[in-house]
């Protein structure tokens, strides 16, 4: 038996998680690229672009998720950070159920975790980091 898909569509993973989604703005990527330059909450990230192209320049709605490879109690203040392909970031695990959780650190991530994450939380996400957006 395999396991349930994370998402069924784009469009219904943005639908259900949107009041987790943020203003971000998107630097302009040349036709066709998957992967968008993001500034969001201060930070700039690398993420999949999960919208229909061509990527709009500038604000958008954007929701960021990623799946958690490694997972552990925060040690330290909450951080975002790259670990070669991917992103290792901590915060505050809020659950919404079904294995997803909000990370709140300097960035607000939805996250979906295989086991249960501590209310603290520190994770490395496999790569890529996906922005759902309007």
């Amino acid at each position: 038996m395999q396991p349930p898909a994370l998402e069924e569509t784009p469009e219904g993973f943005f639908a259900r998680f949107q009041a987790h989604a943020l203003p971000v703005q998107l630097f302009p990527e040349p036709w066709g690229s998957p992967v968008l330059e993001v500034l969001v909450e201060g930070q700039v990230l690398y993420a999949f672009d999960r919208g229909l192209p061509p990527a709009p320049a500038g604000r958008v709605l954007g929701l960021l998720h990623g799946v958690v490879r490694e997972a552990r109690p925060l040690r330290r203040e909450p951080f975002v950070e790259r670990d070669g392909a991917a992103y290792r970031l901590g915060g505050r695990a809020t659950p919404l159920g079904e294995g997803f959780y909000l990370l709140q650190g300097p960035v607000q991530v939805v996250v979906h975790a295989p086991s249960p994450l501590p209310a603290e939380a520190e994770v490395l996400l496999w790569p890529p980091l996906m922005l759902f957006r309007e």
